[in-house]
């Protein structure tokens, strides 16, 4: 038997202490492999969720009635292209400056039935936020998508001002979501630094 066959034959008794570490460090290393391909699949995935919220939340309360008309498209359109005069949050102006940017890629997907409105979009998103964000900005950034929702849902309904310009269905979508937010600010255990950095996108 080879000197190299006789060592792989050792029992874990007979292996040396040197051996050992070496078998515990290579243990080790795999596993910090493994954990970082984890976040940075958790990562990717959460920045995903975070460009398409914007415009999950206008799919929501558009379609809520069955139909979404071109006043609610250009509400939609008027409040991220002036984010800066409608959001108080940079976090906020920052997700929405990624819809600008992917508005025809998102638009088009959306035509072509490959995205459709989802609320555990909305919910997956906020699940995320609230590990990585403080409460304090939690609550300014769902002040802010509160307001992008009530201003697509206000932006075709009512009659001579007579009438609420909300739909029951999209009055629905906005107690929905304001339950969402309420309960994410709620838990929110984010730190000021891991803001910061999970905001990256």
């Amino acid at each position: 038997m080879s000197a190299m066959a006789e060592e792989t034959d050792k029992s874990p008794e007979e292996k040396s202490n040197a051996e050992k570490m070496l078998d515990q460090s290579t243990a080790i290393a795999s596993e910090r492999v493994k954990r970082n391909l984890l976040i940075e699949k958790q990562n990717k995935e959460m920045k995903r969720l975070f460009r398409l919220l914007p415009f999950q939340i206008f799919l929501l309360v558009a379609e809520a009635d069955g139909k979404t008309d071109a006043k609610e498209v250009a509400q939609f359109r008027e409040f991220i292209n002036h984010r800066a005069t409608h959001c108080s949050n940079p976090y906020t102006r920052r997700m929405l400056h990624s819809t600008v940017v992917n508005y025809t890629v998102l638009t088009n997907r959306f035509l072509s039935g490959q995205l459709k409105k989802d609320f555990k979009i909305v919910e997956k998103a906020m699940t995320y936020m609230r590990v990585c964000v403080t409460k304090t900005v939690l609550t300014d950034i769902c002040k802010d998508l509160r307001e992008l929702a009530v201003a697509i849902a206000e932006a075709s309904g009512g009659f001579l001002g007579v009438t609420s310009p909300i739909s029951k269905e999209e009055e629905a979508v906005l107690e929905k979501l304001n339950a969402t937010f309420n309960q994410a600010i709620e838990k929110a255990v984010g730190s000021a630094d891991l803001t910061r950095l999970q905001f990256d996108i």
